[in-house]
């Protein structure tokens, strides 16, 4: 009589329920995660080695890494996979090192879940880096960039060996595509057609549709008060008619951006031509400058987490322009790409139509202000929360940081000041 042989791996139909089970379970502590949740489609895929998410919501599990979970882990892993879509991780590493983006979102994710769920340790050995959560991805990346021999990590985000992270990414140049020894759990379009050939005619609709689903994700979580602090990921996704608010601000930070906006202002100084600052002093005469046309070239986050900044900040900079005789403003608005570029005056701020409330990528309008040789000195006011290039414009760059900014905010190049809103006038 033969023995009974029962095996040690569970069957697909039980993987499947753990994972149906697990998503209805995010949902309880995440509820701003649910949509995703309900939309997502699982895939049983023994060719990757634990779990990853594509963009258009496939979701494909190695069994043997979903048996090895107890139930919250695989709750808390399921998470991060959700939130790679929440954030857009996939749409966000565009352009940059696919990998390093995929970790510096994953030291974001593991941390906020870390709080959100009250683990103490995080799961599968993944990524971990306390206080990611209170960081931008591009500022992690920075800092990866710089301690890449002597920053500990894993070789892959889940159940990884202990590496550091110059061995990781340079021993996955190509990572990103191919799930075959794949470091990360951000899967592309190419990896996707290869594996699910056969429904390749849908991937763009069901990205389509995931991103849909990512901006009412983060609308509830802003919502909610959940994630505070992250920018929005999407792109341009409403359109809204701002009066600006001109005469709010009074406070010292304005002497920092108006001499910043005289220093890069053309034409000499002259008491032939007073200063329009000292018009309402009789006891002091400042020196003008030689009427020279000049525009200020400003590059505008437009993101989802500008929305109750973006009037306050027009109106000061309209009073700015006025008070130094800027003739043009070039403003560029920008969420993940350039939604508009238009010359205005000062007055013409007062009632502007502004595209976007999406996504937090300021790389886009700042090379096309790179590539005009006129651009000699620009203002990017933002909260903070936004990518912007790696490298110095060939430009001054002052980041004027809303009063509600990021804390951690710390580029590379260019000053820094930030808004404090005063009181109404």
């Amino acid at each position: 009589m033969s023995a009974v042989v029962v095996s040690a791996v569970p069957s697909d139909r039980e993987t499947l329920a753990r994972i149906a089970q697990g998503l209805r379970m995010v949902s309880a502590p995440l509820p701003h995660l649910a949509g995703l949740a309900a939309a997502v489609r699982v895939n049983i895929e023994t060719r990757v080695p634990t779990m990853g998410v594509f963009a258009s919501g496939r979701l494909v599990v190695n069994p043997g890494f979903v048996a090895r979970l107890k139930q919250n882990e695989l709750i808390f892993v399921l998470a991060h996979e959700l939130l790679h879509l929440a954030l857009r991780t996939h749409e966000r590493a565009r352009g940059s090192h696919h990998l390093e983006f995929n970790y510096a979102h994953d030291y974001i994710i593991n941390d906020i879940l870390r709080v959100e769920l009250g683990f103490t340790a995080i799961p599968a050995g993944g990524l971990d880096m306390p206080g990611a959560r209170a960081k931008s991805a591009e500022r992690i990346v920075l800092e990866m960039r710089r301690n890449a021999d002597r920053m500990p990590s894993q070789s892959r985000v889940f159940e990884g060996q202990p590496v550091t992270l110059r061995r990781v990414f340079t021993s996955a140049p190509g990572a990103g595509h191919s799930p075959d020894g794949e470091a990360g759990d951000v899967l592309d379009e190419r990896t996707e057609r290869e594996l699910f050939p056969e429904e390749a005619g849908e991937q763009a609709a069901r990205v389509k549709a995931m991103q849909d689903l990512a901006v009412r994700s983060l609308a509830l979580a802003k919502a909610m008060g959940v994630m505070k602090g992250r920018g929005g990921e999407t792109d341009a996704a409403q359109r809204q008619v701002v009066t600006a608010l001109r005469g709010l601000y009074r406070t010292p930070w304005e002497m920092a951006l108006q001499t910043w906006m005289e220093s890069v202002a053309p034409g000499e100084r002259t008491f032939l031509r007073p200063s329009r600052r000292a018009l309402d002093r009789a006891d002091i005469v400042l020196p003008g400058r030689k009427r020279q046309s000049w525009m200020l070239n400003v590059v505008l986050d437009t993101s989802g987490s500008m929305t109750d900044d973006i009037p306050r900040v027009l109106g000061a900079m309209a009073d700015f322009c006025d008070a130094v005789a800027v003739d043009e403003i070039r403003v560029i608005q920008c969420d993940t790409a350039v939604t508009s570029d238009v010359v205005l005056s000062a007055g013409e701020l007062a009632d502007y139509e502004v595209n976007g409330y999406g996504g937090s990528d300021l790389t886009p309008a700042m090379l096309r202000l790179a590539d005009d040789p006129r651009v000699t000195a620009c203002l990017v006011i933002t909260d903070g929360d936004v990518g912007y290039p790696p490298l110095a414009m060939p430009y001054a760059v002052l980041w004027v940081l809303t009063a509600q900014g990021s804390a951690s905010f710390d580029p590379p190049y260019g000053r820094v000041v930030t808004m404090q809103q005063g009181d109404r006038s």
